[in-house]
């Protein structure tokens, strides 16, 4: 194993990454990518950053398989310029707004309105309503019963039932000691998975299945 020298006046070693995702072994700084722009959201409000930097990481293992990393701020995902918070906030918009369309909730978010439906649809096929009913009576079997789930093909009351949920269950696991990203379930759940499993919900392509099960997200 390549353990790191050790010493109070070993800077290098102290400003460093956490360890490799896959093996656990030290990880070294490793450059660094400029990413042009991010809209996220924060205190209810549209926020934007340009031309920021997100550092990079590799494993002191050259053999191992992770090789180099991205470096994520918090609330930051992988290939996305609008961020989890926008998507979250934007599929709630449409979904319980009174006169909410397309059109308005683009306007709310400074994108297309392509946009807006295209995460609609995205969020809405992330996992069945119903199953994330059974993950949160999983983890609080006594308490309040959430929301029933939509009986309906319509995407926007699909995608407004799995943003609810995922804040439902996103609470519930917080209350069980897991530790994610404040914020909506949407994101901080996606962002878990991610850092937990390397998994990446890609919005242009197939993804794999939301791991809601307990087991599979309890530390």
């Amino acid at each position: 194993m390549d353990l790191p020298p050790t010493g109070k006046g070993c800077k290098k070693h102290a400003d460093r990454p956490g360890p490799c995702p896959v093996c656990g072994r030290p990880a070294w700084w490793n450059g660094t990518r400029v990413i042009k722009r991010a809209v996220f959201v924060l205190a209810a409000a549209l926020r934007w950053t340009e031309q920021f930097v997100r550092r990079r990481a590799r494993c002191s293992d050259r053999s191992c398989s992770a090789g180099s990393w991205t470096i994520y701020e918090p609330g930051g995902y992988p290939c996305r310029t609008f961020l989890l918070s926008v998507v979250a906030f934007a599929t709630a918009a449409l979904a319980v707004g009174e006169g909410a369309t397309l059109t308005s909730v683009a306007r709310q978010c400074a994108c297309d309105r392509r946009s807006v439906g295209r995460w609609v649809r995205w969020v809405a096929g992330l996992a069945a309503a119903t199953e994330l009913l059974r993950g949160c009576a999983r983890l609080d079997p006594d308490g309040l019963p959430p929301p029933p789930a939509p009986r309906t093909v319509d995407p926007v009351a699909r995608a407004g039932a799995v943003v609810v949920l995922l804040d439902r269950l996103a609470d519930l696991l917080r209350g069980r000691g897991v530790t994610l990203e404040p914020g909506p379930g949407l994101a901080a759940i996606l962002r878990h998975q991610f850092d937990r499993f390397r998994i990446v919900f890609h919005l242009t392509r197939p993804s794999p299945p939301l791991r809601v099960v307990p087991t599979a997200v309890l530390a």
